[in-house]
């Protein structure tokens, strides 16, 4: 059996380096394993956002939920992502990451009306992690409580590192500790760490790094998830392109938090019939140097981002540049339409300019007009 102290140093014998994330609990961990000699060789970052506004800071958005799997998942990315960008600054290498959180709700001074839960993730290039324990309340002290989530740390860590792990602590008989794993093939964990720019998921939901007919057009998304509408609009662009179109998710976005694993396999895995160009590629420019000659396939509201200077650091003059670019990659926009709270509105609401005119081409209403969208699915699937 593996000790607590033997599994440390057994992380601190192995090449991995991790940043860790901690919320409302499990900040033991930090001081046992800061406190444990040759702390400076694995130990990358701890971040302790424990306030709801700091938090929300270090995710760069406000989670629905402070203590719940989606925010634990998010901050292990985030710390992951961090992690990727230290070792790569000092050149070391960035497929031996791992990303560390914990949210938690425990015992405090004013007694909590809901549950004493803990979420714990890891995040490395090709694995996510998720183990979620609700404590029986009023067995343990906070420091009785702090101390299972420091255990349930370093057991998540180990797994996460095919290292030898201690043993989950003992646990009352109402207390089970439940465990979620899904690892990427090496394509994706590549994509991931920047090895690679494109993998391609096939319709038997294999990962390869090429298709058989290159796309005439590409209908990128968050698919989150995907729809109908999707569908439709994608049969639409073949006709209208006169050539195949392929959908395209960026795994990482220009202001969340990158995809996790668990999120890449689960949309990856919504599409059986049709190729999926997966890339580390969130903006517009940065897809069309890996697809030059594309016409990209795009909505009412995505035209409208691209066109707006607010984007740009409200730069007019580099919003007209990030356009020039697109256009000498031969590169140009096929526009639906979009009902608003305004109506419905086309490519004619857009604000192009003059000079850009050619890079946007309409999808017309009579051919495609699919009043959904990923949102209200989201919205209708939390409410019932």
């Amino acid at each position: 059996m593996t000790t607590y102290q033997q599994a440390i140093q057994n992380l601190y014998d192995s090449p991995w380096q991790i940043a860790l994330c901690l919320t409302g609990g499990g900040s033991r961990i930090a001081s046992d394993l800061l406190t444990t000699p040759g702390a400076s060789t694995t130990i990358l970052d701890v971040a302790i956002p424990y306030a709801n506004a700091s938090l929300s800071d270090y995710l760069g958005q406000t989670p629905d939920q402070f203590c719940s799997r989606q925010t634990a998942l998010k901050m292990a990315t985030v710390a992951w992502q961090k992690a990727v960008k230290i070792t790569a600054s000092s050149g070391t290498c960035s497929a031996d990451c791992i990303g560390i959180s914990c949210t938690a709700a425990l015992a405090s001074s004013t007694p909590k009306r809901g549950d004493h839960r803990i979420w714990i993730a890891t995040e490395s290039a090709s694995s996510s992690q998720v183990l979620s324990l609700v404590l029986k309340k009023g067995l343990r002290s906070r420091a009785e409580e702090e101390a299972v989530a420091a255990e349930l740390l370093l057991y998540a860590i180990c797994e996460a590192g095919n290292l030898p792990s201690p043993e989950i602590p003992m646990l009352h008989v109402d207390e089970t500790a439940a465990i979620e794993i899904e690892t990427v093939p090496s394509n994706i964990s590549q994509l991931r760490t920047g090895s690679r720019t494109t993998a391609w998921s096939l319709p038997n939901n294999r990962v390869t790094d090429t298709v058989a007919e290159p796309p005439r057009g590409l209908l990128p998304g968050s698919f989150n998830p995907v729809h109908v509408g999707h569908h439709k609009l994608r049969n639409i662009a073949e006709q209208q392109i006169g050539g195949p179109v392929y959908f395209e998710l960026s795994i990482v976005n220009a202001d969340k938090p990158p995809l996790n694993n668990i999120e890449i396999e689960q949309r990856r895995h919504q599409f059986d019939n049709v190729p999926l160009a997966l890339t580390a590629a969130p903006l517009f420019v940065d897809k069309a140097r890996l697809f030059p000659g594309t016409t990209f396939v795009i909505g009412f509201d995505t035209a409208a981002r691209i066109l707006d200077p607010r984007f740009y650091n409200s730069s007019e003059t580099k919003m007209k540049t990030s356009l020039e670019a697109i256009g000498s990659l031969g590169c140009s926009f096929l526009v639906a339409g979009r009902l608003t709270d305004s109506g419905f509105q086309s490519i004619n609401a857009l604000p192009i300019p003059s000079e850009f005119h050619d890079l946007f081409v309409p999808v017309p209403e009579k051919q495609f007009r699919e009043d959904i969208s990923s949102s209200s699915i989201r919205s209708k699937t939390t409410t019932e």
